[in-house]
Parts: structure tokens; sequence; C-alpha cells
């Protein structure tokens, strides 16, 4: 099972994570933890949904992107600003200068897209500023909660998808069924991803198949990007334990009270 689509106006990729069993045989708990892409330009009716769902945002975009994207005031909900990369990076983070620079390096390219993916991904585990952004991240949802937590980058693939990864690990969710959801995206940005393929055939004013293939590699996510990171986990730490505990600092009672307070 993965996790369930919420139903939307303008957020095409929020997710509860409610429903998905662990091993043990227990059940993520619905409506505590949901994940998203950012949260601009929103009509009405989805402020206000948010705003009965949730009472915690976590936003993991870089400076330039959420200051030309702002995420609209949900009332009743704290807004945590937690970056996960330092800088631009071209096809994870969409402020313009980095899709300027994707377009004009690699957009030819599609073996070049999907390496930069990758090399994206084994530095959310190779990083140290990476690395404390994510355990500020597990922090932020051992604190007592009224309603959800919702976690968000630009369109909720990478730097969320990553998030979400480590979060139903830690819950002690399958690996089958973590992956399977990591790919669900892939269904519902759909519409985006075929948005930004018209658009680098407009910007580079050709229809070169290879301009598909490598907006494809960088606007899709791929079971080749979440093992690259699951590698450098394993490379740095020597396992996905001790990541949670050397890298994100939790104790054994920090992973007992997540689940506690996640699972049902």
């Amino acid at each position: 099972m993965t996790s369930r689509r919420l139903d939307f106006v303008k957020l095409p990729n929020t997710r509860d994570l409610g429903g998905m069993r662990t091993t043990d045989g227990r059940t993520v708990a619905a409506g505590r933890l949901i994940r998203s892409g950012q949260l601009a330009g929103l009509p009405e009716t989805d402020i206000r949904k948010l705003s009965q769902l949730i009472d915690t945002i976590a936003d993991f975009r870089t400076e330039e992107e959420k200051t030309e994207d702002p995420d609209c005031d949900i009332p009743g909900a704290a807004y945590h600003y937690i970056p996960i990369l330092e800088a631009v990076a071209a096809g994870v983070s969409h402020e313009a200068e980095s899709e300027e620079q994707v377009f004009a390096r690699i957009v030819f390219d599609p073996e070049a897209s999907g390496n930069h993916m990758c090399n994206m991904y084994r530095k959310f585990a190779e990083s140290d500023y990476s690395v404390s952004q994510y355990a500020r991240f597990i922090r932020l949802l051992l604190e007592d909660h009224d309603r959800a937590v919702l976690w968000h980058c630009s369109v909720g693939k990478d730097r969320a998808g990553t998030a979400t990864v480590i979060i139903l690990k830690i819950l002690g969710v399958s690996d089958e069924d973590i992956i399977r959801d990591y790919l669900d995206t892939n269904g519902y940005l759909k519409d985006e991803l075929d948005r930004v393929i018209s658009y680098a055939r407009m910007k580079t004013g050709s229809d070169d198949p290879r301009i598909e293939s490598s907006v494809r590699k960088l606007y899709s996510t791929d079971r080749a990007y979440l093992q690259s990171f699951l590698d450098a986990v394993d490379r740095r730490f020597g396992s996905f334990g001790e990541y949670v505990h050397e890298g994100l600092g939790l104790s054994d009672s920090d992973i007992r009270l997540l689940k506690e307070k996640y699972l049902v």
C-alpha cells in the first residue's frame, strides 16, 4: 500500500502517508504526516482545506525558490524554513536561474541528466549540511502536534521524497512499499512534466528527442536516484540504522516516540 493522494485544486502531489503498513503489522496513522509540493499561489479552497488538516509546515526549498514563489499563509499552521540544499541545484531546486542552467548545459544529454540527479541524491547523504537539515526536520516531528505536519520542496519529488523515505524507513515500512510510493510521484506530476518538456522545446527551438529524455530524467523520480542516496548512506555510515543514530542524532527512545506518535 502507498500514500493516499489528497484532493486539492492546485496541489497534485500532496499525499497522506496514513494507511501505509509496517513490517510488524502496524499502520501509519492517517492525518498526521503529509508530503507536498510548494504551497504557492493557492486558491482559497486549498488554503481552507490545508488549515483544517495541518498545524506545521516544513519548507525544504532554497532561499531563492521561496522568494520567487512564497508559500501562502495557512491559518493555524506554524512555518519552519529548513532548506536541504545550500545552493541552487539544477533539476532539484526550481528557481529560474537553475532551469536556465539545466537547459544550457545538459538538456541535450539524457545520460548527463541522469548522472546529475544521482549525484544530487548522493549529496543528500554526503553533505553535512543536508544531513543536519534532515535531522532538524525529524526533530520537528518529535514535537507535539494537534494536526498533521506537512513538508514540501518545489514539486515534492526529491528533497521531500527523500524525507518521506527517511520517515517511512524509521517507522518500519518495507523497502518495497517505500520504493513504490516514491515512484508514484511520476503519475501525479505527469502534467507538470509535460509542461516542462514543452517549455524546454520552446526555449531551445528544437524537437530533438534527446530534450524530452533529458527533461524526464531531471523532473521524474527514478529507482536509481533513490538507490544512490541509500548507497551513499551505507558508504558513509555503514547502514541506514547508523545513519539514523549518528547522522540524524536519534536515540532508541526517539525512535520509539516517533512510532508511538505516528503508528497505530
